[in-house]
């Protein structure tokens, strides 16, 4: 009792989220649209592009859905409030709680199968449910298949989208739990924080707490009335392994129990707190959680951990020494920051040297692009003052308080001596970087497709408009943003609305293209999306490019680019030019003979030239 006597009300609990979110506000939406599309948290942020499509559906299926025009086939419920239509706008408002909520069982693509039921109601509400949906159909796909081939196949995209879920989707829980909570206290928080455990070589093992953490909530769901309670027991688990991931499994779960003791009911008020919200993002299809809702939940429980926390750390909790990430919570004083940094300010009196621009194409190219011929002495040391550069302002920005000081992290590491081509994501990119980088995400598009589609319909297809493990338009969208949009990366928001623009006009215009010059053939449709543009582009996955191209700006690129670099330069060009060579009889070759077929193009023409389309993995129509 005395410990909740201490604890802040859940109203200034809720204004120093409100703080938390009005510095980083941008940031922390991202942040959310991120879990969402990863199927981490909030999958039905997305609902609101789904729910044109699940009515035309429904359309097909029974006639005419509640609170639908039958003129228009759209919802209706602005169109019936104004014309006074209360029971209409109520049926419509009634689909859209149904869609959301998920009650028909529609996770992304994957369909469960039971739609009545507590417990069917329980599944549809824990996170996305995405990975326990693959699992159940990949079982089902084994099941019936017919041969050895089939069976080793559907296993093989079960073990792909497991581990993607297991260390990507999963850990990230404790990832956003850890910008969340230095969001709190710093003004900045950088780019950098995303990839914060692999630095500290962690990730596995937050990885693992982060699964036994979703499977023992799984499991508790089968009890029903005890899951509630073990829920909030769990709470603060994602937290503490942001805090310190060395923490084993059992021991984030059982010192979370022990933090909640006494707790859960408040949790579950301050979550009521929010309900209005919820309303909210019901009634506009998902559309207020993802600009505000989301976000603003997550600020107010890590607000929440941080009070918890510190109640227990004064009464000693068992467990509780080894939470010792101090600056986590509160500021560093200027004079432990001055031992830990001391070598900044020899850094900062370093001067910048003036290199000569190149001249001519490749001057221009450099300058409006980024782009560069190769990995030369002039690329070092242009890559050697981006470097000094990029020190010195996170030196400062540490020094004035504004990010978290890294050498302070309790754990023990070494902080890792930067090469000279592990610059930034300012860098320049070398011709050879630029082509690798264009294939290695044509193959990963090839590949997710790929398993996407063996796993939801049990079909090996090749995916794509060529013959190769390639998708084209994953590697061309990536190589056209990391050059046009050089010059914006220093302004990420602005860069990632580019993104989508940038992403939309060639996803717009390779469809148009390939439909003209392949005698209406389509590869891709949209029809029946919310906010689709003739079927070519639509809303939802204009949003997912833009996600996924700024993490391709701001991590993946510079990443690989670090490893591209050290690789010699007479390989990487002789490399280049076989896949250039291929890359281009293939496209030559599909010309001529046009790759199409049962899951790669339409199916058949129906009456009015239409294409009847068959829908694919990530939201397509095929």
């Amino acid at each position: 009792m005395q410990a909740e006597r201490n604890m802040p009300e859940r109203r200034e609990i809720r204004k120093n989220a409100r703080q938390s979110l009005k510095k980083h506000y941008w940031f922390f939406v991202a942040v959310c649209l991120l879990a969402a599309i990863m199927g981490t948290e909030y999958a039905n942020t997305l609902q609101l592009f789904r729910l044109q499509k699940k009515v035309q559906e429904y359309q097909s299926e029974k006639g005419t859905a509640p609170g639908v025009s039958k003129r228009s086939g759209e919802l209706s419920v602005f169109n019936d409030l104004i014309n006074g239509n209360l029971d209409g706008a109520i049926d419509s408002l009634q689909h859209r709680i149904d869609v959301y909520q998920g009650k028909d069982t529609y996770i992304g693509d994957l369909e469960m199968g039971h739609s009545n039921g507590i417990l069917a109601s329980v599944v549809n509400t824990i996170a996305s449910g995405a990975l326990l949906m693959t699992i159940l159909t990949t079982i089902d796909t084994i099941l019936g298949a017919h041969t050895v081939g089939g069976t080793l196949l559907a296993l093989l995209g079960l073990a792909f989208m497991v581990l993607f879920w297991l260390f990507v989707a999963n850990v990230y829980r404790a990832i956003y739990a850890r910008i969340f909570l230095e969001g709190r206290i710093y003004e900045k928080v950088p780019f950098s924080r995303f990839s914060y455990l692999l630095r500290m070589k962690k990730h596995v093992k937050a990885s693992l707490s982060m699964a036994v953490y979703m499977l023992l909530q799984y499991l508790w769901m089968f009890t029903i009335v005890l899951y509630p309670v073990k829920r909030y027991a769990y709470l603060l688990a994602p937290y503490l392994v942001a805090e310190n991931p060395d923490l084993s499994p059992m021991e984030a779960i059982r010192l979370s129990s022990r933090m909640m003791k006494g707790h859960k009911w408040e949790a579950f008020k301050l979550e009521f707190s929010l309900f209005p919200w919820k309303l909210l993002t019901i009634a506009t299809g998902g559309l207020a959680g993802m600009f505000f809702y989301h976000p603003y939940k997550e600020s107010v429980m890590a607000e929440y951990h941080a009070n918890i926390r510190e109640l227990a750390r004064a009464e000693r909790l068992e467990g509780t020494g080894r939470l010792k990430d101090r600056y986590l919570y509160e500021y560093p004083t200027a004079k432990v920051l001055a031992q830990a940094y001391e070598d900044a300010v020899k850094v900062a009196a370093i001067p910048q040297k003036e290199i000569e621009p190149r001249k001519g194409f490749w001057g221009f190219l450099e300058k409006y692009t980024g782009i560069v011929p190769d990995y030369d002495e002039k690329e070092k040391e242009c890559r050697e003052q981006l470097m000094l550069e990029l020190q010195k302002e996170e030196y400062r920005d540490t020094l004035e308080k504004k990010t978290y000081p890294t050498r302070l992290y309790p754990l023990p590491a070494k902080e890792k001596r930067k090469k000279t081509g592990d610059a930034g994501y300012l860098r320049h990119y070398t011709i050879p970087s630029v082509i690798l980088l264009f294939f290695l995400l044509c193959l990963f598009g090839w590949l997710w497709e790929v398993a996407l589609h063996l796993i939801q319909t049990g079909e090996f297809v090749n995916r794509g408009t060529l013959y190769g493990p390639w998708l084209p338009i994953y590697g061309g969208g990536c190589a056209a943003i990391l050059a046009v949009l050089y010059k914006l990366r220093k302004k990420p928001l602005v860069e990632f609305v580019m993104i989508i623009v940038v992403c939309g006009i060639i996803e717009y215009f390779s469809s148009w293209f390939l439909e003209a010059t392949h005698d209406g053939q389509r590869w891709w449709g949209y029809d029946g999306y919310y906010l689709n543009l003739n079927g070519r582009i639509c809303a939802e996955g204009l949003l997912v490019f833009g996600i996924g191209g700024a993490a391709f700006i701001y991590v993946l690129a510079p990443w690989v680019d670090n490893m591209i670099v050290r690789i010699r330069s007479g390989i990487l060009w002789t490399v280049c030019i076989v896949l250039l060579a291929v890359f281009l009889a293939d496209v030559i070759y599909s010309g001529f003979y046009p790759h199409t077929g049962k899951g790669i193009t339409s199916s058949a023409p129906v009456k009015g030239g239409q294409i009847r389309c068959r829908k694919a993995p990530g939201g397509r129509i095929l």
